[in-house]
């Protein structure tokens, strides 16, 4: 409802409003002056309207504007957010009636909605606008309601959020830390039973996802037992290579935690299959929490990667850690005074600081020229020897030292970082290397350049090329363990850094991809509730990107059931999102034809089942308890939801908000204004040439 209107002048002051219709009125005055009308009423009328008429346009030069406040009335905004998670529907309190509840939570919204503004969510892995009492959710993620309510009403008049949950959460962060500073009551309904029934529950399995052929590996599993005391059970394992081990467990309290450790052995190369199974207990609470199971890749053998090293550096061990965070590589480290029985057999050979004065390996560096190479260059590092040991970069460099920065390049797609190494990478420890000029020989590939102070130079720190049949890279400084260190203090973790190493070994030893068409799932592993995300590249006989044709894809489960798509073009390549599959194991053949050309690619991929939902079946109501008192609201049980419409009105922090706006707009901008000017101006002209005025 408006309040007040007034003009406001941009740098002038409101006596301008006279200045302006006192030229409105002098123009009126010497033209009507002389005019020849003898009516003295017309003369006046006339006289008026060219005088409101220039005033007024005359005002609009000085660009003033037309502000008005006004005052707005806010209703609380009241959110109802239900779980629906599978855990409500598989462990609900004794009593509990479904349908009442479901009822009654509808006729809490509608109640509300007399008062109050309502929004009705419902919540699992994420958020989702409305009610769903399917209760197919695989995960729990009470934090996610708290950061949805923040992002998407920042500056709302929010009056209450009603939690209907069970208090289990599986995802995200505790609850509790949101809502220290929220700023409106939570009341919360407290779905669930804590009291425990006699269940076995079986726990997510620890166990190692490569493993080698030929191998033996471990996998544990963790096992929870409720109101058992005195029975037993056996667990099964079963792989779809034929092994089965059994064992028997029993319990000896009423709840009670075990670990088995099983040995299986990888005797085929490709996914092993593992299926983990508990026998039920007579009378057992529920039966879907006692299997798991668990995808193992076999692998024929590990990547071989060799580090020669100049002497002892504190970069040779953060590069070996970051290598051997992934499984499927094996390091070995050798120094240059001893390369006598060093297999030249390797996928790459990491260079530290060499070829140095005391050691050139000249004779060792050009036996390994079909070797996949990278040479970090350091400060005992002969740059001369290296120019002519690879056909990469050219160094003219003195014997002084010279500390350089690392600047992320842009244009740079032999791999792909995440955004979040991306981030860490944007402020990095400088290298040490000597002072000199580099400057690429042949066609590169740029990951950093070389930065001074402010100053980014087009000089390659970290550069990556091909020379005749194998890949070759050359870092042109010492000193990236400073990089896992500044790591560990920002994050806590080495991840950043570890991608940065490994996929640059990755990339470096990966044998080269001829093939002209190309299809590889985003990842190995996705979770049932992940999209499926698939990528394919085609080339023309020139090796250049080409997304002309089109590419189809039919996906095929383990148990039989096929999916059709087509590929969607995205630059010159091509992206499907496949959307959700049920979990499963899945082959694909994808195929596309160039010319007269056909081409097609195979692959496979596995979805893995989220069980998380069935591992806990006793409620949380002390959380729930906790988010609502911490706030000034209350917990209720299901049968007395319908009490919440009266404890949130008595509450008097849901109350209506009272807004004073200021709205600006320029004058020129209002409509009405030029009307006026047009009819007073058309009248003018209509009067003087009806009396004949000149």
């Amino acid at each position: 409802m408006p309040l007040l209107f007034s003009l406001v002048f941009n740098a002038l002051s409101a006596w301008w409003l006279i200045v302006c219709f006192a030229i409105g009125l002098m123009y009126a005055f010497v033209l009507y002056s002389k005019t020849s009308i003898e009516n003295p009423l017309l003369k006046k009328i006339l006289f008026t309207f060219r005088f409101i008429c220039v005033g007024i346009l005359v005002l609009l030069l000085l660009s003033p504007l037309f502000k008005t406040i006004s005052k707005r009335l806010e209703k609380p905004l009241v959110i109802i957010a239900q779980d629906a998670s599978q855990s409500i529907f598989t462990f609900p309190n004794n009593g509990f009636d479904t349908t009442i509840y479901h009822q009654n939570l509808k006729k809490l919204a509608e109640d509300l909605a007399n008062d109050y503004e309502v929004k009705t969510l419902n919540f699992g892995s994420e958020v989702k606008i409305d009610f769903d009492f399917s209760q197919k959710a695989k995960q729990s993620d009470i934090s996610a309601i708290f950061n949805y309510v923040n992002q998407q009403y920042p500056n709302r008049n929010i009056g209450a959020l009603v939690l209907s949950s069970d208090g289990i959460y599986n995802k995200g962060a505790n609850p509790i830390n949101q809502v220290a500073d929220t700023k409106f009551p939570v009341y919360t309904i407290a779905l669930g039973d804590t009291i425990p029934k006699k269940d076995l529950v079986l726990l997510a399995p620890n166990y190692n996802q490569l493993v080698y052929l030929g191998n033996n590996h471990q996998i544990e599993i963790p096992i929870n037992a409720y109101k058992a005391k005195g029975l037993s059970t056996v667990l099964n394992i079963t792989t779809n290579d034929e092994q089965r081990k059994q064992q028997n467990i029993s319990f000896v309290n009423d709840e009670e935690s075990k670990t088995i450790q099983i040995d299986l052995a990888a005797l085929k190369k490709g996914i092993q299959k593992i299926t983990i199974q508990l026998v039920p207990l007579a009378g057992e609470l529920s039966v879907n929490n006692n299997v798991q199971t668990i995808f193992v890749e076999v692998l024929d053998g590990r990547e071989k990667i060799l580090i020669v090293a100049n002497a002892p550096h504190p970069d040779i061990t953060a590069i070996k850690q970051a290598i051997k965070s992934k499984e499927n590589y094996e390091v070995q480290l050798a120094f240059a005074n001893d390369l006598s029985n060093i297999s030249k057999d390797n996928d790459l050979i990491i260079f530290h600081d060499l070829p140095s004065k005391e050691h050139p390996i000249t004779n060792f560096i050009n036996q390994t020229k079909q070797n996949n190479r990278w040479f970090i260059i350091g400060a005992n590092t002969q740059t001369k020897t290296l120019n002519s040991c690879q056909n990469l970069l050219n160094i003219n460099a003195s014997n002084q030292v010279q500390t350089y920065s690392a600047k992320l390049s842009t244009d740079f797609y032999a791999f792909s970082l995440s955004e979040e190494t991306k981030t860490f990478l944007q402020n990095l420890a400088p290298l040490n290397a000597p002072y000199g000029n580099y400057t690429l020989k042949s066609n590169a590939q740029t990951l950093f350049n070389q930065q001074v102070g402010i100053v980014v130079s087009t000089a390659p720190l970290l550069v990556f090329g091909t020379e005749q049949q194998a890949k070759i890279a050359v870092l042109t400084g010492e000193g990236i363990w400073r990089w896992r260190i500044e790591n560990f203090e920002k994050n806590e973790n080495f991840e950043a850094f570890d991608e940065v190493i490994s996929k640059s070994v990755q990339y470096l030893s990966a044998k080269n991809d001829k093939r002209k068409f190309r299809v590889n799932a985003q990842k190995n592993r996705f979770s049932e509730n992940e999209v499926i995300i698939l990528n394919a590249e085609l080339y023309n006989d020139s090796y250049e990107l080409v997304n002309t044709p089109d590419v189809s894809i039919d996906l095929k489960s383990k148990t039989g059931k096929k999916y059709s798509y087509l590929f969607s073009k995205n630059g010159n390549s091509y992206q499907l999102n496949a959307g959700i599959l049920p979990p499963d194991e899945y082959s694909f053949t994808a195929k596309t034809s160039l010319g007269k050309q056909n081409y097609s690619a195979n692959g496979n991929f596995l979805v893995e089942e989220v069980n998380v939902e069935l591992t806990i079946s006793t409620a949380n109501h002390q959380l729930l308890f906790n988010l609502a008192n911490s706030t000034d609201g209350e917990m209720v049980y299901p049968d007395n939801l319908l009490a919440l419409e009266d404890l949130i009105k008595k509450n008097d922090k849901v109350k209506t908000v009272s807004f004073t706006e200021n709205l600006y707009e320029p004058l020129i901008n209002i409509w009405w204004i030029f009307g006026l000017i047009i009819l007073l101006l058309s009248f003018e002209w209509f009067l003087r040439k009806r009396n004949g005025a000149i």
